[in-house]
């Protein structure tokens, strides 16, 4: 176990690192407004396309299902995405490497379990390059302006949760949102007889929320799953003086989970977020996930598909989004540590611009 808690470790501190110096790009879509939002799963439940998500207990979007956790459990998870960004007809290959989710959850008491980690809240990292030109000195002076972001906002989860009979267990948590971005614009002419011009800027966000959840056993192989989450406002500041003040979404959201044998899971699941709430060019969204898990063994085969909106885009109404997924597992050291594995293809489609991206998907758990 000491080997596997080195590699562990290891591994999250060169993801970390990699995570806070790459100038990776994320979504296009996350230029307007504040960003593109994070995924609340772990690799087992986004393998699923987001279906067993309100079951899964080390998926950051619920807390109820904490209480059936039996042991102490790590989990941590890396994801590599391979983007295409087609924009007017010209098509940018780009590629980006996150480790956005880390959870450690286990029983404290008899009846009651607690979890702390971080997942992603908000991608903020992009490079936009425009082309313009301007009289200068009674010439037609051509240049480039070149935009970036880099840098996102973690949410960070203190959960509990009890399960107060054998058929309904609840959950809470407080969610503490924090995060940076380094932000540059710069200037260059074609003519280098005049200087470059750039400002940076170093923004660091702040904010709070709440969350809720309830785990149902309708009937043996039978579960329904609700929760709900308020979040506050999103403070932006630079130096000492705030920037920005936004409002974030209230969401909520269900799932259902049928088990006929304990070979076979299928799940579905759906949710609303408030997006709107944030501000002109905002939209409010909806989105749902289906998927199943066959085998009991120790490669499970698990499939999935979702679709959704965006919150943020050009246009009166929300983008669109569709993905499908595929992934396995393997325990080892006598269940005591799995890994997980899984692939995504995501579409997303805007006006003017059209993203495809391939996402391999690394999770890694330990029960000590």
């Amino acid at each position: 176990m000491r080997r596997i808690a080195w590699l562990v470790t290891i591994v999250c501190a060169a993801q970390a690192a990699k995570w806070g110096t790459a100038a990776a790009q994320d979504s296009q879509f996350g230029v307007r407004g504040l960003g593109t939002p994070g995924r609340y799963e772990s690799v087992r439940a986004r393998s699923t396309g987001g279906a067993f998500t309100p079951f899964d207990p080390l998926s950051p979007l619920t807390e109820a299902p904490l209480a059936d956790l039996a042991a102490l459990t790590a989990t941590a998870m890396e994801g590599t995405s391979y983007r295409q960004a087609d924009v007017g007809g010209t098509t940018t290959s780009l590629r980006s490497t996150r480790f956005p989710l880390l959870n450690v959850a286990g029983r404290v008491a008899p009846r009651l379990a607690v979890a702390a980690g971080f997942t992603t809240y908000l991608d903020k990292s992009w490079d936009v390059q425009l082309r313009d030109s301007s009289q200068l000195r009674g010439a037609l002076e051509r240049y480039t302006d070149e935009l970036t972001s880099d840098g996102s906002v973690a949410d960070l989860r203190l959960a509990a949760a009890s399960r107060l009979t054998r058929r309904i267990a609840i959950g809470a948590g407080i969610h503490l949102l924090s995060g940076s971005t380094r932000q540059t614009a710069e200037r260059r002419f074609d003519d280098t007889t005049f200087h470059t011009v750039q400002q940076l800027a170093e923004v660091r966000y702040s904010g709070f929320g709440v969350s809720g959840s309830i785990l149902i056993g309708i009937a043996p192989g039978l579960s329904l799953s609700g929760w709900a989450r308020s979040d506050n406002r999103l403070r932006a500041k630079v130096a000492d003086t705030t920037s920005a003040l936004t409002d974030l979404p209230r969401g909520v959201g269900g799932g259902v989970l049928l088990a006929p044998s304990p070979s076979v899971k299928i799940g579905g699941s759906v949710a609303w977020r408030s997006w709107s709430r944030a501000g002109p060019g905002a939209f409010d969204t909806w989105s749902w996930a289906g998927g199943a898990e066959f085998g009991t063994g120790r490669m499970p085969l698990r499939l999935g598909v979702r679709g959704g909106q965006l919150p943020f885009g050009p246009g009166t109404q929300a983008l669109t989004e569709v993905a499908a997924a595929a992934g396995t597992g393997r325990t080892f050291a006598q269940g005591r540590a799995s890994m997980d594995v899984g692939i995504e293809r995501l579409e997303r489609r805007g006006t003017g611009l059209t993203e495809r991206v391939w996402t391999v998907l690394l999770g890694i758990t330990v029960r000590p």
